[in-house]
């Protein structure tokens, strides 16, 4: 049985630490959270589990206005008793990869980690040749945290090609703080941005009917993606599942959580990750 706590807050250890809105906080809860109950529920399924962070930053987070600093979501996920078999990082910013790589020896030295200082829509094939092989006597499961600060900064090729592996996904689509604000860019046919992030170059002309029938922009971002999903494979929770974070000091929406698995486990674990993200809720596996 283990205790998930809230974030703890942690001294300045010098290296790289990016800040980040009150309401990051919720996210890493969730995240760690869902990672936990994967690996714990997984582990005598599954000969190998993986964890990969692909927008991974310095692994600690100041947050904004308050001078608190928390574990990010790769810390976090090192820090949780059931090990993965391999930890994969990528971050394309060198400074924040140094500093990731430092703070993973120092608090996680027994932990198989690769951390790739690279971009993972260029690098997701030296993503792809770091997990273990799947074969007949090994049997590989991933768990894919996808949180890019824009859409403009992943690409659903890349998940596209992360999925011929099994693999769960946790993303966040920046569906308000990112769609909303620039719909009317976004809209233009020269612009690229919504084509690579839902997977779909042709969403303009549902989008016209579906903005008649008077939807939001954000709400169908967030269905269009979920469409491209299920193309893959993957169930799509719509938007009743996705988790809406909001500001702390405005209460404006800001982005979506969504879980994708081909398996209805995945949705009752994230049924459960969603019951227990209360920082002041006592969560314990069953």
């Amino acid at each position: 049985m283990a205790n998930m706590q809230p974030l703890k807050m942690l001294k300045d250890d010098g290296l790289p630490t990016p800040e980040i809105g009150a309401w990051g906080e919720e996210k890493y809860r969730h995240v760690q959270l869902y990672a936990s109950l994967f690996v714990k529920s997984m582990r005598s399924k599954w000969d190998m589990l993986v964890y990969l962070d692909l927008f991974a930053g310095s692994g600690r987070s100041q947050i904004r206005g308050t001078g608190r600093i928390v574990n990010a979501s790769p810390l976090l996920i090192l820090g949780i008793p059931e090990a993965y078999d391999k930890y994969i990082f990528c971050e394309q910013d060198m400074n924040f990869a140094k500093a990731l790589e430092a703070r993973c020896r120092r608090d996680s030295p027994d932990r198989n980690v690769k951390i790739i200082p690279e971009d993972a829509n260029i690098s997701v094939g030296k993503i792809i040749a770091e997990m273990p092989r799947h074969g007949r006597t090994r049997k590989v499961l991933g768990f894919c945290f996808l949180d890019p600060f824009q859409m403009q900064n992943l690409s659903f090729s890349t998940i596209k090609v992360l999925s011929q592996r099994f693999m769960d996904f946790l993303v966040l689509i920046p569906s308000s703080m990112d769609a909303n604000r620039n719909e009317q860019n976004y809209v233009q046919p020269k612009n690229k941005t919504l084509d690579n992030f839902v997977g779909n170059p042709d969403w303009r002309t549902f989008w016209q009917e579906e903005n008649r029938a008077g939807k939001s922009f954000e709400h169908f971002v967030v269905e269009e993606f979920g469409r491209s999903m299920q193309k893959l494979g993957y169930i799509d929770p719509g938007l009743k599942e996705a988790i809406m974070i909001r500001s702390n000091d405005k209460n404006l929406p800001l982005y979506r959580l969504a879980l994708y698995s081909k398996h209805q486990l995945g949705s009752k674990f994230w049924k459960e990750t969603k019951k227990y993200s209360d920082p002041q809720t006592g969560f314990e596996f069953k």
